[in-house]
């Protein structure tokens, strides 16, 4: 705990505008673990206050909700990948595509969860505007896979969608809930196991194959 004071500024109120942005940052990086590693459901905001050494009270004056934490934990995410993308631009489509996917794991537990995250907890407004974000990312994406193989707009949208579906189903079988995996780390029961990786790989090389053809 002393570390994470040391971190944080302690439990002290941030003040300077600075501060404010550090700290918020320093929330997000101990959130996106967590939320990987309870899953959604099973992390309290309390916990993400405990990991990150700032009183809930504190905690709240920057997220009012687990809800909201969680989209400020994807935004993030997902813009990182989005610009690694973007980077590499058309010329990295399709043969660095599924890399630019792993590279980033935290964007990949954090999509496979995305749909339970937004069950509740948002008035319509807050929902709407995430979804404008998310729908202005897959535009920059769906421009860079446009140019690459000369789809419209809308045949790149449905081909990311698939994508986004493929990579939910993967993670959840390959990342099964603890007594599950114990189970199948026994015969007859180790034909279930899946490596993420190797998996989404698969899936996202025959979607390829099919959208580009």
């Amino acid at each position: 705990m002393v570390l994470k004071h040391r971190l944080c500024g302690g439990k002290q109120r941030a003040r300077s505008e600075s501060d404010k942005a550090l700290r918020e940052q320093q929330i997000l990086n101990a959130a996106e673990g967590l939320f990987l590693e309870h899953r959604f459901h099973g992390l309290t905001l309390a916990d993400v206050a405990r990991e990150t050494g700032v009183t809930k009270a504190a905690l709240y004056r920057y997220f009012r909700s687990k809800e909201l934490l969680f989209i400020a934990v994807y935004r993030r995410a997902m813009s990182d990948w989005v610009s690694e993308v973007e980077a590499a631009g058309p010329a990295g489509f399709p043969e660095q595509f599924v890399d630019q996917i792993l590279a980033h794991p935290v964007f990949c537990g954090l999509t496979a969860i995305l749909h339970i995250a937004l069950e509740t907890g948002l008035s319509e407004d807050e929902a709407r505007e995430f979804k404008l974000f998310l729908l202005t990312q897959t535009r920059r994406i769906s421009a860079i896979i446009g140019a690459a193989t000369g789809q419209e707009e809308a045949a790149c949208q449905r081909y990311l969608m698939q994508c986004q579906q493929a990579l939910i189903g993967t993670w959840h079988m390959c990342h099964p809930p603890e007594p599950a995996r114990k189970a199948m780390q026994k015969e007859p029961l180790t034909v279930f196991q899946l490596e993420f990786s190797d998996t989404l790989r698969q899936h996202l090389g025959i979607l390829t194959e099919a959208f580009i053809s």
